[in-house]
């Protein structure tokens, strides 16, 4: 594939509902809770550090959390990793993915492929989008198992199924190319459309080409230059030189035609078009 998306960004926003019934002394996971909602940072660490030394998960990983972005506490991405650990070996989907990120990026550990398919495995197995299109990634790329197109398609499924944006494009690929999938264009057009609404460039271009081919859906010059068009207005550089071609065949009903959907699905946020 010449152009896959593989996003390694932390997920570090914290648990702020009350999920685990378990209190034990020395702190209160709500009071926690409420202090870090009025900007009382150091107060909501000093209510979650002794829940998480005595093993509440979500108290945990919200520990993790605050030492990552150094909220009421000096920045720590070694204690950051500890306390993402702990949860993570508790189950917390989040604390499973961010693990996964660190080991793949080698941030603030020695970089390791394999642990970091073991994170994600973890987290994608508890239904963790980001979790599944990046394994899928891993998979696709052979970092840390053997390369295998079928469990690629597998995982991005799942995360694309879900409204991951990425993996709805890279499973829209798979289709495209016959990549561990029989090829099927009409199915390929599904998955870059779904990116597309979401705004994804490279699926807005991706479904230009569909439309001006005529492969998985008819082929139609106005909505080929319409995606362009939005691709385009996004900064990608390759839809403008597509533009600039198909209008050498387009008659000026069509062109004008081509204007106005990409008017009108620019103003829908590029849903339905």
């Amino acid at each position: 594939m010449r152009k896959i998306i593989h996003e390694i960004t932390l997920q570090i926003s914290l648990i702020l509902i009350l999920t685990y019934s378990k209190e034990v002394s020395g702190g209160n996971f709500q009071k926690g809770i409420d202090a870090y909602r009025k900007g009382h940072n150091s107060i909501a660490i000093r209510e979650w550090e002794p829940l998480a030394r005595q093993g509440h998960a979500n108290a945990q990983y919200n520990l993790g959390v605050m030492y990552d972005k150094g909220h009421g506490v000096p920045r720590n991405k070694v204690t950051a990793i500890k306390w993402y650990k702990r949860a993570a070996e508790q189950g917390v989907t989040l604390a499973q993915y961010n693990l996964g990120v660190i080991y793949e990026k080698g941030a603030g550990v020695r970089q390791n492929y394999k642990v970091a398919v073991e994170w994600y495995t973890s987290a994608a197995q508890n239904g963790n989008a980001n979790a599944q299109n990046n394994l899928g990634i891993m998979y696709m790329r052979g970092l840390g198992v053997p390369r295998n197109y079928k469990t690629v398609a597998k995982w991005l499924k799942r995360a694309a199924e879900q409204g991951k944006a990425s993996a709805q494009y890279n499973l829209g690929s798979m289709y495209d190319k016959g990549m561990g999938v029989p090829q099927n264009k009409k199915a390929a057009v599904k998955w870059y459309k779904r990116a597309a609404e979401q705004g994804v460039a490279v699926a807005q271009f991706k479904l230009g080409l569909m439309h001006k081919r005529g492969q998985g859906t008819p082929k139609t010059l106005a909505l080929a230059h319409m995606w362009w068009n939005i691709a385009r207005k996004k900064g990608y550089t390759d839809a403008a030189i597509n533009m600039k071609e198909i209008e050498k065949i387009m008659s000026p009903s069509q062109l004008e035609k081509a204007q106005t959907l990409a008017l009108e699905c620019l103003a829908k946020n590029y849903k339905g078009c």
